[in-house]
């Protein structure tokens, strides 16, 4: 076997070997060039769907921001309403007091009044009984 031989068996090897090669090269290239159409078509796609999701994002943390100020204002008036209801409630109170005592006074006099018209009367009533 001499050295010719061998390389008649290289020089088929690599005949065979390109031969299968550039179809398998071809298809790669093929499939790298619908990846890269694909991957467009998605970036195309994508892309104003990014934008309307960041839109999105932006008016949600605009109605977030709204919603803690109407929190905070709804706070207010709750703290507003609690204090006018302790006023209230101290109103009435004093009012509760002073009818009382108002009462008290009325009642007294009242009874002042008619323990002095009864004795005004049992006076009028002796006289009379004397004459």
């Amino acid at each position: 076997m001499d050295i010719q031989f061998y390389w008649g068996i290289i020089t088929g090897a690599f005949i065979v070997l390109v031969t299968f090669l550039i179809p398998l090269i071809l298809q790669i290239k093929r499939t790298a060039k619908a990846a890269e159409d694909f991957l467009q078509i998605t970036q195309a796609s994508l892309n104003p769907l990014l934008r309307k999701l960041q839109e999105a994002a932006e008016k949600t943390i605009q109605v977030t921001d709204k919603l803690d100020e109407s929190i905070s204002n709804v706070q207010h008036l709750t703290e507003a309403v609690g204090e006018t209801g302790a006023i209230i409630n101290h109103i009435n109170t004093l009012i509760t007091q002073i009818s009382s005592f108002i009462s008290g006074r009325t009642s007294s006099f009242g009874a002042g009044i008619k323990t002095a018209l009864s004795v005004l009367a049992q006076g009028i009533v002796k006289k009379e009984v004397e004459k």
